[in-house]
Order: C-alpha cells, then sequence, then structure tokens
C-alpha cells in the first residue's frame, strides 16, 4: 500500500469518547489497528465521557506504540472536558500542528467552531441516523464549521445531503474475517444473542416484553454489551424480577469471547430505534447466524426481507421473525447464510474502510 508512506505527512487527532463502548468504537479501534500497521501518524484523545480509566487503554498503548494515545477525566457537563480538548490542541500546535481532527460523537461537534479556529481542518464521521443532530440547530451550526462530512450508512448520508446541502461521503464499516461456525443441526431457536450496549436507544426492553407475553416459551435472551446507561439496566433488571423471567434472561456484561457467544446462540436480534450501520449484524453474519432486527430505515439496506424486520413497538413481531426463521426450508436458510456472509465479505473489509478513510484525511 502506498498511502501508508504518503500518510506519514499527515499528522492526524481522533477525539473518542471512549476507547471501548459500543460499535463505532469498534470502528475506530480498527482503524487505530490499521494506522499502526501502516505507519500512519495518528494521535487518538480519549475523552473518558463515562467510565473513567479503563485497562483497554493501557494494554492498546503497551501495543500499539507508533500510535500516541491521550486521556481527559471526562467533565463534559461543567465545561472540563472543553478545556482539556482545547488545551490539548494549543500544546501541541507548537510541536506540529495537527493536520486535520477525525470526531464522531454528535455533542463533540460543539468543540468544531473551536478547532477549526486553531487553523485545523474538522472532519465528521456519523455513526448513527444524523437525527441528534437534524433535532439540533446548534449542531447544525457547528457541523457547518467541518471541512468535510462522513456517514456509515446509505440513510444517514441521504439525512445529511437533506440538511446541509453539501456532499457527505459514504464510508461502510468495516469487519474483521472470521471462519464461520457450523450451521446448528437442530434449527429449533432456544437461545437468542441481543449483542449491544446497555442503553435506551438499543431498546432492549422490546425483547423482555415478548418473554413477558409468552411466558410458556422456552426461549432464552441473553444481553451482552458493556452498561452505558446504569439507570436503564436497573430498569430492565426489575422488569425481570417484577416478571419473573430470571430463568429467561441473562446479562453477560462486556464480553470479551463473543465468538463463543455467536457458537451458543441460535438468533442474533437487535431491537434499537436508531443505528448506523450495526457492526452486530455483520458479525453475525460472518459467523453465520441467522439476525432479526428491528425495522428501521438503516436496517433495511443490510436486512432486505421484510420478514425479518419487526416494528420497534411491536414485541410481538418478534416473535413472528423468529417463526419465520425457523420455518424456512433447509435450502433457503443455508442459502441465506452463505449469501449474508459473501456481502460482508465482499463489501465490509477492514482495509477498504481504512483506506476511504485514508483518502479523506490526506485530501
Amino acid at each position: 500500500m502506498v498511502g501508508g508512506e504518503r500518510n506519514r505527512k499527515k499528522r492526524i487527532l481522533l477525539l473518542m469518547r471512549e476507547y471501548v463502548l459500543g460499535g463505532a468504537e469498534t470502528q475506530f479501534r480498527f482503524l487505530i489497528e490499521y494506522a499502526q500497521q501502516h505507519g500512519w501518524n495518528l494521535d487518538v484523545l480519549i475523552e473518558h465521557d463515562l467510565h473513567g480509566d479503563d485497562a483497554s487503554v493501557r494494554e492498546a498503548q503497551r501495543r500499539l506504540t507508533d500510535v500516541a494515545f491521550y486521556e481527559l477525566a471526562g467533565g463534559r457537563v461543567d465545561g472540563r472536558m472543553f478545556v482539556g480538548v482545547m488545551r490539548h490542541i494549543l500544546r501541541h500546535h507548537f510541536r506540529g500542528r495537527y493536520d486535520a481532527c477525525l470526531i464522531y460523537y454528535p455533542l463533540d461537534l460543539m468543540f468544531a467552531p473551536f478547532i477549526r479556529a486553531s487553523g485545523i481542518p474538522v472532519i465528521y464521521s456519523e455513526r448513527v441516523d444524523a437525527q441528534a443532530i437534524a433535532d439540533s440547530p446548534y449542531l447544525q451550526w457547528c457541523l457547518r464549521c467541518c471541512s468535510k462530512i462522513l456517514a456509515n450508512s446509505r440513510c444517514a448520508k441521504k439525512e445529511l445531503e437533506a440538511l446541509t446541502k453539501r456532499h457527505v461521503t459514504w464510508i461502510r464499516n468495516g469487519q474483521a474475517a472470521v471462519p464461520q461456525l457450523p450451521l446448528k443441526t437442530d434449527r429449533r431457536i432456544r437461545r437468542i444473542l441481543v449483542p449491544a450496549r446497555i442503553a435506551p436507544p438499543k431498546n432492549q426492553l422490546l425483547p423482555l416484553q415478548y418473554l413477558r407475553r409468552c411466558p410458556d416459551t422456552e426461549r432464552k435472551i441473553v444481553f451482552a454489551g458493556l452498561v452505558e446507561d446504569k439507570a436503564y439496566h436497573g430498569r430492565l433488571r426489575q422488569f425481570v424480577r417484577k416478571n419473573g423471567l430470571q430463568d429467561k434472561v441473562e446479562f453477560l456484561g462486556q464480553t470479551a469471547d463473543m465468538a463463543q457467544e455467536y457458537r451458543k446462540a441460535d438468533l442474533v436480534l437487535l431491537p434499537s430505534f436508531a443505528e448506523g450501520t450495526p457492526n452486530v449484524v455483520l458479525e453475525a453474519y460472518l459467523y453465520g447466524r441467522p439476525v432479526i432486527v428491528s425495522d428501521i430505515n438503516v436496517e433495511r439496506d443490510i436486512v432486505p426481507d421484510p420478514s425479518l424486520r419487526f416494528g420497534v413497538n411491536d414485541a410481538m413481531g418478534i416473535g413472528e421473525c423468529i417463526r419465520y426463521v425457523q420455518e424456512m426450508p433447509e435450502a433457503a436458510y443455508s442459502h441465506m447464510i452463505a449469501k449474508n456472509r459473501r456481502i460482508v465479505l465482499k463489501n465490509y473489509g477492514i482495509e477498504q474502510m481504512a483506506e476511504r478513510f485514508y483518502a479523506v484525511l490526506s485530501g
């Protein structure tokens, strides 16, 4: 790759809300790994908006020695984070100014006018559906201070272009290739995996409502993901206790060995209210597991069969989708699994994603 050498001349700052949190952070960790391998001049500033000290950052610092990691101590509400970001930029301004600053969290757009005033082009990478920006005139004004706008789904690209009247570059997510797991010989769906951080936009309450309305089902729902919203997590656990679902629900938290969870799962479920291109759907496709999702715009591109989608408030629609998958003829089921994997391998490679980011950052 010739781009790796050229990119040594560019100094890039990446602002991350946390190093490990959700799908967006997964994508940027892929990008950081790629930067290490190809000699990019990359600094990563981790805000610690939610979790404070993170052992995964220490591990990354030890392993990714060509990437410079810096950390803040949160403080978005009281202004300490803003001071920390600007202090970092000004300090490094005299050591060799950044050629670009890449941000992805909508509230970080508030930094864009000040970063641009420092002479640094700001690039915004939308990771969900642009609704937060559409709902905020102030964030729309901040977005105008960005030199380039990116989106990770066709849906978000269209929304942002309609909102800004500007070109938006669509960069598909990247996904690490993994071996396909053996298909289950028993097609009954009894263990359902919900791999997502615990937060209201992920709508984990809906599958619990499905279980409550199907008291005789032998199915078990397994939630695997970091707890972002502790109050919401508490509500989910309270719902489980109140409705006697303890034997049918498991909360794993952040899980290191997701391959094992995909191996045990009969089905992957994503009930979100809003998404960007969902990493967990791509991951499930690669592992060879069927997926059902909420019927939102971005999911329709990646899960085109309407029989695999349910309304965001339709608990019993989950059951209909499960029944559809379980009753698929064997040949149709095998064809679906194989086709899903081919689509990801063809269109969602990490190198493809990283090269597209390089083209934007170095332009």
